[in-house]
């Protein structure tokens, strides 16, 4: 069954000062009516939805959520590293989530949301496991320190998730701010810390179709086992190439694509391609 959900990564709202929102809140309004003429019910944003810093973080936050919800359908948000300078309580709140991981059906599909920042700098884990985790911002070059790890709570629920996902006969979009595989980011705006452990367990299961991320701008990807590992483009660099706003993905049986806010097809992902 073919699904088509609109998607939209790193707005950074509030870069550039009152004449950088002005721009953005236009550019926005455009995708939000790109998406309605094209049908569009589902958004997936991808993260990184203000700029920060934290004194400025919450006005940013209420002024682009006021804008976006006036979208006639559902924007499912992920948690980006420069979200959480507005507080993950008050970002929860602006974005309608009981939980900072989740996951949505939309027909035979299934979209895990993971929270990429679960483990930070300033967390304090309370396993041996998880501090291990922490650790490893200090000993991997890629290992930024503005960006974070996954729990071993939230592992174990994804592994969950898509054994359940397997057993439905559905098919997976994994999702996640933070780039799950070197070849989708570079080394200054690094990875997801654990991105190793995280990418074994979902690409053991044959339900994946695509992981999907954001935070590197010009965007990505590589293929591990046959799956397409993707970073989509940032919409704070939408005016230098690959001048990517935002966009639609189509999800069919065979064939996954990528389609631009002019619907110019910028990827096609074939199932069990094993190079793009």
């Amino acid at each position: 069954m073919r699904q088509r959900i609109g998607i939209i990564t790193d707005i950074h709202f509030g870069s550039g000062e009152e004449h950088g929102m002005k721009s953005a809140e236009q550019d926005l309004i455009r995708c939000l009516g790109f998406w309605h003429r094209e049908g569009i019910d589902h958004v997936l944003q991808m993260g990184d939805l203000i700029d920060g810093p934290p004194a400025e973080a919450a006005g940013q936050l209420d002024r682009v959520t006021a804008l976006l919800k006036s979208f006639s359908g559902t924007i499912h948000h992920l948690v980006g590293n420069h979200c959480l300078d507005a507080g993950l309580p008050r970002l929860m709140a602006s974005a309608s989530l009981s939980s900072p991981f989740y996951h949505v059906r939309l027909g035979s599909w299934r979209f895990i949301m993971l929270n990429g920042m679960d483990i930070t700098t300033s967390s304090r884990p309370e396993t041996a496991a998880d501090q291990k985790r922490m650790a490893l911002f200090t000993s991997d070059s890629w290992a930024q320190p503005y960006c974070g790890a996954i729990s071993g709570h939230q592992l174990t629920w994804l592994g969950a998730k898509l054994g359940a996902a397997a057993a439905a006969a559905e098919d997976v979009v994994v999702c996640c701010h933070l780039p799950l595989a070197p070849g989708t980011t570079d080394e200054h705006h690094g990875i997801l810390w654990n991105h190793r452990e995280a990418a074994d367990i979902i690409l053991r299961h044959p339900a994946v179709r695509l992981v999907l991320g954001g935070h590197y701008h010009r965007g990505g990807i590589t293929w591990r086992n046959g799956i397409p590992m993707l970073t989509l483009p940032g919409f704070v660099k939408r005016h230098t190439p690959p001048c990517f706003t935002c966009g639609i993905i189509e999800l069919e049986e065979s064939l996954i694509t990528v389609y631009d806010q002019q619907l110019q097809i910028r990827q096609l992902l074939h199932r069990n391609q094993s190079r793009p």
